[in-house]
């Protein structure tokens, strides 16, 4: 099993990062234009999951820890999933259920939402008189509805595997960008007339995220090259590769704010973004300690 990206491969991861830094930045998260999800589909990245376009999961990885990074719609995690075990390339919402009620997020011009029920993948139909609404994540719209829709299952087991890998993708991506936003706040804050980031105090919060990073991105990829090969122990590589994920992107968030003081806690600055980013990936398609103990 090659685990190191190929030439096409980092192509693909380049070209996102590129496009994503120029025309989705991370500071404009909470105010994103209302033509963005047709240059996604123009991009391509609402329908390159889809089997005719023969990408594996490992390229998939790559590019969505990239959309990760600039708080890319969560509604692309959904509509990726049922682009390759459905089939089209059409806008689907994401759904959580729970406590009576189903959380739909992204669900503005679409027809249907994918969720988890009961540990498996289904679509749902959504209602034509959605009320989107701001939510924690204020890069994601929320739309909260009754629990009375039976969703349709996915037949194949693989569809929740894979909501679970690009989910965990999503929050590297996060992670990578909570790390770089504070080693950057670091080199340019100073205090007693020096960079805070001369202190060994704040060098070792900033070494540990970059460590957390690694060690998610190093998961996520064994977990993609995985599921590629058929690997009888995918599941369990992929929910490692989930906790590893969330866990990396919710303590780098705390960590970012931490190394920002109290300008990092207020909404006019941009840390807090990638913590409730990272509160919702947790929520989306959950590793259970289960999943954990089949390995």
């Amino acid at each position: 099993m090659d685990l190191a990206p190929n030439t096409d491969q980092i192509a693909y991861q380049t070209a996102t990062a590129d496009w994503c830094r120029d025309n989705m930045p991370l500071d404009q998260a909470r105010n994103r234009p209302a033509g963005l999800w047709k240059q996604l589909a123009e991009m391509g990245w609402t329908g390159m999951t889809s089997p005719e376009m023969g990408l594996n999961h490992a390229t998939e990885a790559l590019v969505f820890a990239e959309l990760g990074r600039f708080l890319a719609p969560v509604g692309l995690l959904s509509t990726a999933v049922a682009a390759r075990w459905v089939g089209g390339d059409a806008k689907v919402a994401l759904a959580i259920p729970g406590d009576g009620k189903l959380r739909l997020f992204d669900a503005e011009d679409t027809t249907a939402a994918l969720g988890i029920w009961n540990g498996k993948a289904g679509l749902t139909m959504v209602p034509g008189t959605i009320e989107p609404r701001p939510g924690l994540d204020l890069s994601a719209s929320l739309s909260v509805i009754d629990l009375d829709l039976i969703p349709n299952p996915l037949e194949d087991p693989r569809a929740v595997h894979h909501l679970q890998l690009l989910a965990a993708a999503y929050a590297v991506g996060c992670a990578d960008a909570a790390r770089d936003m504070a080693a950057s706040y670091a080199k340019i804050r100073e205090q007693f007339e020096r960079p805070i980031g001369w202190f060994q105090a704040i060098k070792h919060i900033c070494a540990d995220t970059a460590v957390r990073c690694a060690v998610a991105r190093s998961q996520l990829y064994y977990a993609a090259c995985a599921l590629d090969a058929g690997d009888a122990e995918a599941a369990f590589h992929i929910a490692a590769a989930k906790r590893l994920a969330d866990q990396a992107a919710l303590e780098n968030a705390r960590a970012n704010i931490q190394v920002h003081g109290g300008i990092g806690m207020t909404d006019d600055a941009t840390p807090h973004l990638c913590l409730k980013r990272a509160h919702l990936l947790s929520f989306i398609a959950p590793v259970t300690t289960a999943d954990l103990l089949k390995g």
